[in-house]
């Protein structure tokens, strides 16, 4: 029987094996296999930073992310586990990869001073279901000519389920030590890839105080994400209402005009008369 063992999946464990300062190098080592583009030496200074991010004004949504990098020339990093499959996702990558832009610059600020942003996120489930590969980046081109407007912003969604057994992705042992699920598997993947020892010691070294201050900060993530959802159902329910009573607004007055019709008909009503003062269709007239 295969004994079980504390998957990288699990919040508190991912944020100790790659949002941790002292855990950096295996941060450093996976964003290298992944982003081949970024100079070697800008991973000299890989700095976690903190992951809320607030707003400009009080009343706007205030973000929590799982991880937040900065490299040595500035580029804004984060990387999401993202386990379950949620509603509007793609809103909310989009909306976090934004606002790491926005927040770089403050009041007397020149827009030369953005630097790059990446967000990496990583699914546990199928998020892009048109798309075949399991690595997929996303920027800002021209959907003519495919030419680049800026390097500002990348997304880059990773997906396990669609990870094939044998691959020579650089990124590849990777996202197997993400799917690693008992003690087994980690000894398996070791064996190939013995440069991800250092994560696999990280995941099995993480001290139960560790996990339970992790996971705190995590409930209180959650418990935001609750509440947002609470309130995109309430939006939605809102929605759903205004809708249903502008179709019965519709259904009504198309009752009516047909009413008019009915009686413009009975009083021998030229039909091309009645088309132009009630907007209805020639065929619907006649059948009446």
């Amino acid at each position: 029987m295969k004994s079980r063992y504390v998957s990288p999946l699990n919040d508190a464990v991912f944020a100790h094996v790659f949002g941790e300062q002292r855990n950096i190098n295996n941060t450093r080592e996976f964003l290298k296999a992944l982003l081949d583009e970024i100079p070697e030496d800008d991973y000299d200074k890989l700095t976690v930073k903190n992951t809320v991010l607030k707003p400009a004004f009080r009343w706007r949504k205030t973000g929590i992310v799982d991880i937040l990098l900065n490299t040595k020339s500035g580029r804004n990093i984060q990387i999401e586990m993202q386990v379950q499959k949620t509603k509007n996702l793609r809103n909310r990558i989009v909306f976090y990869a934004t606002r790491l832009i926005e927040k770089q610059l403050r009041r007397g600020n020149n827009y030369s001073e953005l630097h790059q942003v990446i967000s990496i996120i990583i699914c546990n489930h199928i998020l892009l279901e048109e798309e075949l590969s399991y690595i997929n980046v996303y920027e800002l081109r021209n959907a003519i000519n495919n030419h680049p407007f800026t390097d500002l912003l990348k997304i880059i969604i990773l997906e396990l389920p669609k990870v094939p057994k044998k691959d020579n992705q650089p990124v590849w042992p990777w996202l197997q030590f993400f799917k690693c699920q008992t003690t087994e598997d980690y000894e398996m993947l070791l064996k190939k890839h013995p440069k991800l020892k250092s994560a696999v010691e990280s995941t099995h070294r993480a001290t139960f105080g560790e996990r339970l201050e992790a996971t705190f900060f995590l409930l209180d993530k959650q418990r935001r994400d609750l509440r947002a959802w609470k309130q995109e159902v309430r939006e939605e329910a809102r929605e759903d209402a205004k809708l249903e009573a502008r179709e019965e607004a519709r259904e009504e007055a198309r009752k009516s005009l047909l009413q008019v019709a009915r009686k413009m008909k009975a009083r021998g009503r030229p039909l091309d008369e009645i088309v132009e003062d009630t907007g209805l269709s020639k065929d619907i007239i006649e059948n009446l």
